[in-house]
């Protein structure tokens, strides 16, 4: 049975729906930020449904879904939330349908993004597919999405939190390609046996696909399977270290291209000094922990606005200064910003520099938290006047402070293993500033017993201190390494 899940699975990569359906403890483990999504998910559904007041809750999944919704349809019921339909090898679940006067139903699929997204044709196309199948007349499909101009004045307005896009033009035409996935992605959970080299040499992704690791894991001989995997692929798992180029005949290695990495470090010692020279101490390393939801939690909030929860500081008075560190951690589900602004500007001083990780992000939120909070909108003018971006340093196209394992990349976590692996957030509870951010509804709910919420205080703190112990540093190998 292939599932309106197991196509969207399929459409992201055949190896994900395989796992799914076979092998599915292969894949990684959901994370909080991901279960936080899911949650979410579901809070948009349930706002959602308040646009149509006289749907009913179809119950049930498969056949007792079904069976449900065809009693609602002969009792006349004109609006359906979570039908089911099943046909022959299709399964499909609808978020809304609507009745129209000419007995034809409309298809509402509900999603947290902020616009119809172009691959969502394919998802409302199956649907409509596995409806029509069934003997159920689809007339518009519709996509009711996130309105990202919303700002929240008191209780939230389902109204106008959503805005709706027909998209049926779009999904009748994309209709034969949705028939045709349909097909392959019933070919492939035919597949039974263990993985086969087929979905690998099928994948169109292999340099980044984030389920090849695992679909190759549940191969056990995939080492010795190598000369009948396309090159093009040898050479992505070469790279990403998922076969070892030592256990690989040389005619294999030469025709997948593959050379040996070299490794090397390139200094622009002029380049760096020039740009540290528009540093003036104290130096503030600063970064901002924050939370979104499609749902705005405060008022004057829109909707996956960044509102800063935390914050780690660490300031250094003089090159030779022990560094003081200053942090605040909002502990109840309020809006934090005032209290957070009045400690923040306590602590960071009229003068010197602030450091800072991809300053584009710190320096939008301060401007988002001025539009709230006016009364600290010269201080956190003057904070972004003094902002230093410490990433320019490590931008590959900058060619100031390159490294072969940065891999052209010139994230945080990439760059810190490399040049100070003893600070590593692998020993830390929270290690993504995804996690943390799904720590904070936990945080500051009631429901999470005392025991708990301190505990995860004491992670949250360590994990965002890391950051700017981080930049810290990073920062004085830089210094060490331009004498």
């Amino acid at each position: 049975m292939l599932t309106k899940t197991d196509y969207k699975n399929y459409l992201e990569c055949p190896m994900w729906l395989w796992l799914s359906k076979y092998r599915p403890e292969l894949l990684p483990e959901e994370t909080s930020d991901l279960q936080r999504r899911f949650a979410m998910g579901n809070e948009v559904d349930a706002l959602a449904k308040k646009l149509f007041p006289e749907g009913i809750e179809i119950q049930g999944y498969n056949k007792e879904g079904w069976a449900n919704t065809q009693k609602a349809i002969l009792s006349g019921s004109k609006i359906l939330f979570q039908p089911t339909v099943i046909e022959g090898d299709l399964s499909c679940r609808a978020d809304i349908l609507v009745k129209n006067k000419d007995d034809s139903w409309d298809i509402n699929e509900v999603k947290m993004a902020t616009s119809a997204k172009k691959e969502y044709v394919f998802d409302v196309g199956f649907q409509k597919i596995c409806f029509e199948r069934a003997g159920i007349k689809i007339r518009k499909t519709n996509i009711i999405h996130i309105n990202n101009k919303y700002i929240r004045h008191g209780d939230i307005e389902p109204e106008k939190l959503f805005a709706t896009d027909d998209i049926t033009r779009e999904t009748d035409k994309h209709l034969p390609e949705t028939e045709e996935g349909i097909k392959e992605a019933l070919k492939v959970i035919k597949i039974k046996e263990e993985p086969s080299l087929e979905l690998i040499n099928g994948c169109n992704n292999s340099k980044r696909c984030e389920y090849l690791e695992c679909y190759c894991n549940g191969i056990k001989n995939i080492q010795s399977l190598v000369k009948d995997i396309q090159p093009k692929h040898i050479l992505a798992l070469l790279n990403r270290e998922i076969l070892d180029s030592k256990k690989i005949k040389q005619n294999i290695l030469d025709a997948a291209g593959y050379v040996l990495p070299e490794k090397f470090t390139k200094i622009d010692v002029d380049a760096i000094k020039k740009e540290f020279k528009k540093l003036k101490y104290p130096l503030h390393f600063f970064d901002y922990e924050t939370y979104g939801s499609a749902i705005p939690p405060f008022n004057g909030m829109r909707p996956y606005q960044q509102m800063p929860f935390q914050y780690s500081l660490m300031v250094k008075d003089s090159p030779d200064s022990v560094v003081r560190h200053f942090e605040f951690l909002a502990r109840t589900f309020e809006n934090p910003i005032h209290s957070l602004l009045a400690q923040l500007k306590k602590e960071i001083g009229p003068e010197g520099s602030v450091i800072v990780w991809y300053a584009k992000f710190e320096s939008g939120r301060n401007k988002e938290m001025a539009d709230m909070e006016p009364d600290f909108a010269d201080f956190l003018e003057d904070v972004n006047d003094r902002i230093f971006d410490l990433l320019l340093i490590f931008k590959h196209k900058n060619q100031m402070y390159i490294k072969s394992e940065f891999n052209k990349l010139a994230s945080l976590k990439i760059v810190l293993p490399v040049l100070c692996p003893e600070l590593s957030y692998k020993n830390l509870a929270i290690q993504g500033g995804g996690d943390a951010s799904s720590s904070w509804p936990v945080l500051t709910s009631d429901k999470t017993p005392a025991k708990e919420k301190e505990q995860l205080a004491k992670n949250m703190l360590a994990y965002c201190k890391r950051d700017t112990e981080a930049m810290v540093g990073i920062m004085d190998k830089v210094l060490r390494d331009i004498k």
